[in-house]
């Protein structure tokens, strides 16, 4: 089905108790490790790209899984 049927796989945030067709998957962790820029943290060299990897920290980690 992932082959040839792709466009039926839907992914929704958080879990779906009520529906049994699907699953429930829960990322375990998210790698948001920056680089150094110019040999430096990117807090310093580059405060406005820090903000935007901390703002993936409130992202939601739970999807539920589901062909239609």
């Amino acid at each position: 089905m992932i082959r040839y049927e792709l466009h039926r796989l839907k992914v929704m945030v958080g879990h779906d108790p009520g529906d049994r067709s699907g699953w429930d998957f829960s990322l375990r962790r998210i790698y948001s490790s920056a680089p150094l820029v110019e040999g430096r943290p990117i807090e310093v060299s580059a405060p406005e790209l820090a903000a935007e990897l901390g703002a993936l920290k409130s992202l939601s980690t739970n999807f539920h899984v589901c062909w239609s």
